[in-house]
């Protein structure tokens, strides 16, 4: 399989079918910052949005966002993603770095190497535009699977190789990327209790907190006050370009 990759500018019909593949949780669509954000990447940014095509069907294969931003990589945000994605839509600023939001591999190309490629192509188009540094608040893709160990053990378990015990994080890794530390306020997302019981298709009798799938720490349930919150940690990783 052979993968070519073009910007939103050049292919901007695909953001109206991309959505037909995409498989995050419910609730991962409710973030408060993502909010009227999220969807101006392709107007406010549309050069940095890219599209992975299978040269031999013309099909969408994999998708990258990311942005340039106004944060230090000395000293990252701990709302992480939420605080970026601000930052690149909102700043009226001269950015100082490029921000990984998300590279989605579709799944029948899973395992392929794919998220590997378009994470070189996501470093490649940082030097292009004279960026030093790429920061990424990344989403451990095996985290949901052990909600409720710590996010900064679970970040630093290794495999015997030494590598990363999560696929997401050695995949960065092995770029050369530097581990930085845990945004632990990087994604929330609130509803109400029955919004909550709908997204996670699950019930929540009581108050507490809630193993749901595909949260990577549990949900805060308060029926008294009609309110399901979920604060999500992700792992700031730096790479050093060109």
């Amino acid at each position: 399989m052979s993968v070519v990759f073009v910007s939103h500018v050049d292919r901007p019909e695909i953001v109206d079918a991309e959505e037909l593949w995409r498989e995050w949780p419910e609730f991962m669509l409710h973030d408060e910052t993502a909010a009227g954000r999220f969807g101006r990447l392709y107007d406010d940014h549309a050069d940095f949005q890219l599209w992975g095509i299978d040269e031999a069907t013309d099909e969408l294969a994999v998708k990258v966002n990311c942005a340039p931003v106004a944060l230090d990589a000395a000293s990252l945000p701990d709302r992480g993603w939420s605080e970026a994605l601000r930052s690149a839509i909102d700043d009226n600023v001269e950015p100082t770095l490029l921000c990984a939001f998300q590279i989605q591999v579709a799944r029948a190309r899973q395992g392929s190497g794919l998220s590997a490629l378009a994470l070189a192509e996501m470093r490649r188009l940082g030097e292009v535009h004279g960026f030093a540094d790429l920061v990424a608040p990344v989403r451990p893709s095996h985290k949901a699977l052990y909600p409720l160990v710590p996010s900064e053990r679970y970040a630093r378990w290794t495999r015997d190789d030494g590598l990363p015990f999560d696929p997401w994080l050695r995949v960065h890794v092995r770029a050369d990327a530097a581990f930085v530390g845990v945004c632990h306020n990087s994604f929330r997302a609130v509803g109400t209790a029955a919004e909550w019981e709908e997204w996670a298709g699950m019930a929540f009798p009581d108050s507490g907190d809630y193993v749901v799938p595909g949260a990577l720490v549990p949900v805060v349930i308060d029926r008294e006050a009609d309110s399901g919150v979920y604060v999500e940690p992700n792992v700031w990783m730096h790479h050093r370009l060109g």
